[in-house]
């Protein structure tokens, strides 16, 4: 039975199901790339799946509702719903609805110092709702391919699932993953989309210069482009999850890209190099630059980690593109007087 649903978001609100109270949480989609590769490369004629969501968590607990662990009949599985205490059982459980292949909401009590219903001291001290839903591939309403549109359209979107039983609807509000936008194929451009990728993010690799777009070194890529620096609004797909970091070395490809990516919308734009380059570089470009946007330009680009080398370089810049995107402050957590996460509350079943 098809028990979910896409609904575009219009604004921010909470939906609540007919006799049910639902939870609205929100997510990128980030995580989400793996499943859907492994779940694509599944030979259905010998193998049977299940999808484990946690669509509720009271307290704490190392993962948040709407993480996703797509588990096969042979034992494997991809993502997780736990630090690793609970993906064993959720494992099992998974088999018996490939078998029955029908939706079980299971309950995961972690706050049990002593750890007696898993024999492991978990120490999470929550409570956790898993949904585990049987995947059908010949089902083009499954979770998977549900998500995979919602990833592919690249649109902010609310995700519908009705629970077992009539527990409750869970809702998501389901954002794109950030796409980094990297201009210049040199050196340093490398274990930037390499870890980008590794992050989960969707990457663009470009240059004016076709010999600097190398399979061999950006085979990460989700997309090479040689596009000719006055035609990136053109040829360059550009969102409001975009972000872009100009890395090629060549002031003067460095000064057209900027031009270009100042008359778009694109929320973040990281300049490398030292500070006396990057005022040179708005200098010249200072006709298209309006007051408001100091606040998406970014130069020299990434956090002060003490970064020397090309890969300490990209976690210094992919460190400051997340925080940016996630309105965090990028400080230590030991600064952080509050909670890591916002609080979020366990399905509820009353009736309205």
């Amino acid at each position: 039975m098809n028990v979910s649903k896409l609904a575009l978001i219009h604004h921010p609100s909470f939906i609540i199901a007919p006799a049910t109270r639902s939870s609205l949480f929100k997510n990128v989609i980030n995580e989400f790339q793996q499943i859907i590769g492994v779940y694509r490369k599944t030979d259905f004629s010998q193998r049977k799946a299940a999808l484990a969501t946690v669509v509720g968590l009271s307290g704490s607990g190392y993962r948040r509702p709407g993480a996703r662990m797509y588990i096969t009949d042979d034992g494997q599985w991809t993502g997780a719903i736990s630090g690793g205490c609970l993906e064993g059982d959720a494992l099992r459980k998974a088999r018996e609805v490939m078998q029955t292949r029908q939706a079980r909401l299971v309950t995961y009590d972690t706050s049990d110092p002593e750890g007696e219903n898993f024999g492991i001291g978990l120490g999470c001290n929550g409570v956790l709702d898993v949904l585990i839903q049987p995947i059908d591939p010949n089902d083009s309403e499954n979770p998977l391919e549900t998500l995979d549109r919602v990833m592919q359209e690249r649109r902010p979107l609310t995700f519908e699932t009705a629970l077992p039983d009539g527990a409750g609807v869970f809702v998501e509000e389901l954002k794109p993953d950030i796409q980094l936008l990297v201009f210049g194929g040199g050196y340093d451009a490398v274990p930037l989309v390499k870890l980008a990728k590794q992050i989960g993010w969707r990457v663009v690799i470009t240059d004016d210069c076709v010999a600097h777009l190398q399979p061999r070194r950006f085979g990460e890529a989700d997309d090479m482009l040689a596009v000719q620096r006055h035609e990136i609004r053109q040829q360059i797909p550009i969102d409001a999850y975009s972000a872009a970091v100009l890395i090629s070395h060549n002031f003067k490809y460095d000064k057209a890209v900027l031009q270009e990516l100042l008359q778009t919308e694109i929320p973040y734009i990281g300049l490398l190099g030292p500070k006396k380059r990057g005022d040179a570089l708005l200098d010249e470009v200072r006709d298209f630059v309006a007051p408001t946007d100091e606040k998406r330009l970014f130069w020299p680009v990434g956090l002060d980690v003490g970064a020397d080398n090309p890969q300490e370089i990209a976690l210094s810049i992919l460190a400051e593109v997340q925080a940016v995107f996630r309105k965090t402050s990028a400080q230590s957590l030991k600064f952080k007087n509050a909670p890591i996460h916002q609080p979020v509350q366990s399905i509820s079943t009353s009736v309205e």
